[in-house]
């Protein structure tokens, strides 16, 4: 299993579809396959060590999987799908062996590996661990559940059943995430067996039906078009986990479960905290580091009411009996730290393109200004306040996260 500077890899995954023959300099015969996971398209296997099927991952700085003439790999499609090689239908998991160039042993069968496929979409599984989180969450994994039984999990979820919000997600981000393989549609988000609400989730979701919750709440017609408008003015489901923080696509694709999303205005989603998430992406790969990242919610935006002008708090779901639930986060705040070098830093947005007054969502000291991998314009309102505190101060107001042994910041 690769090593994330002395912490276990647990959420990583590949797959293979495009190989091509490496040679030894001087020596005229193929010996071994190479793997290049930037040109991997839609349902390929996950790739996987045939004696202990642990994912197989690229070397290091590379976008590039090497393997051994005569080596062995074990293929595998989590989900409901099979595999399909040389016209062939394996059930489970199939035993491939590199022979030479894109030729692999699969079944009897000598095969191109490029054409060897699942034949649906890898799909994930949330389930709860039966532990409990932070007091009033529960633990939710979610990962890939392997035919032999195995589970791979890829991030935890805390989420609070009562109000129905995900109070944070947690995963591994890899110092070689900037070469990760891009691109691929977006799956349907998955509901699971979570929410328990008098609607499905992806029912509240459309701009056209979020706008009247949120114009009841503020005493505006349901057609009223001052906050929830055009353009990138509506609520969006704001990854926790993000997509982009995975090197192959079953991983991206395994983020889009509602219990690692909370509402989030688009204006914020699309613009400064895309580049924040970028930019720690960046960071990362740049200085070699692996980095533990929690990701969560604190706090409950709030709009003044039409009428009596107050401030009030904002749910994305309201039954009609006046129940809510799903609140609309404050902030949406990011921790990262770097167990090798103890550093790390918080990172925090505020989510809402129309709160002016940015003082009373500064629930810890700004040290922004340290942080010179921060190069976006972090001050635009609409686009979400960006600012930063140490993980010290700001376990001061979240005191659950744990207790970090971060001495420097990371800069």
């Amino acid at each position: 299993m690769q090593k994330m500077r002395g912490l276990p890899v647990l959420t990583l995954l590949s797959f293979v579809t495009f190989v091509n023959c490496f040679t030894i300099p001087g020596d005229v015969k193929a010996t071994g396959c190479q793997i290049n996971i930037k040109v991997l398209p839609a349902n390929t296997p996950l790739l996987l060590t045939s004696k202990t099927r642990e994912v197989i991952f690229p070397n290091l700085g590379t976008s590039f999987v090497n393997l051994a003439q005569n080596e062995k790999i074990d293929l595998d499609c989590p989900g409901t799908g099979n595999i399909q090689a040389g016209g062939a239908t394996i059930v489970g998991i199939a035993e491939a062996t590199c022979v030479s160039g894109w030729d692999f042993q699969i079944s009897g069968r000598q095969v191109n590996i490029s054409s060897v496929l699942c034949s649906s979409r890898i799909t994930s599984t949330a389930r709860a661990t039966g532990k409990t989180c932070w007091g009033k969450g529960i633990e939710i994994e979610i990962g890939l559940q392997l035919h032999d039984g195995r589970f791979i999990q890829q991030y935890t979820s805390c989420f609070d059943d009562v109000a129905r919000n995900v109070l944070y997600s947690r995963y591994f981000l890899t110092n070689n995430i900037e070469n990760q393989l891009t691109g691929g549609t977006s799956p349907s988000w998955s509901e699971d067996t979570f929410y328990n609400l008098g609607a499905r989730v992806n029912n509240i979701y459309p701009i056209a039906t979020h706008r009247v919750t949120i114009n009841k709440q503020l005493g505006l017609p349901d057609g009223d078009l001052k906050y929830v408008g055009t353009g990138h003015y509506y609520l969006a489901k704001g990854h926790l986990t993000a997509r982009t923080d995975y090197m192959y696509n079953a991983q991206q694709m395994s983020t889009f479960h509602y219990v690692n999303s909370a509402p989030q205005w688009q204006t914020f989603n699309g613009y400064n905290w895309f580049y924040f998430e970028r930019s720690l992406r960046v960071y990362a790969s740049k200085n070699l580091v692996d980095l533990e990242v929690y990701t969560g919610t604190y706090g409950i935006s709030t709009l003044p009411h039409a009428t009596t002008g107050r401030d009030v708090e904002l749910y994305f779901y309201v039954d009609n009996n006046g129940n809510k639930a799903m609140p609309i986060p404050e902030l949406f705040w990011k921790v990262a730290y770097d167990p090798i070098n103890r550093a790390g830093i918080a990172v925090l947005g505020i989510n809402n393109p129309y709160q002016t007054d940015v003082t009373k969502s500064i629930i810890c000291n700004d040290v922004a200004d340290r942080l010179n991998w921060l190069t976006f314009d972090r001050f635009r309102l609409e686009y979400g306040y960006i600012y930063a505190c140490t993980i010290a101060d700001f376990r001061k107001v979240v005191p659950n996260l744990p207790n970090f042994d971060a001495r420097n910041i990371l800069n």
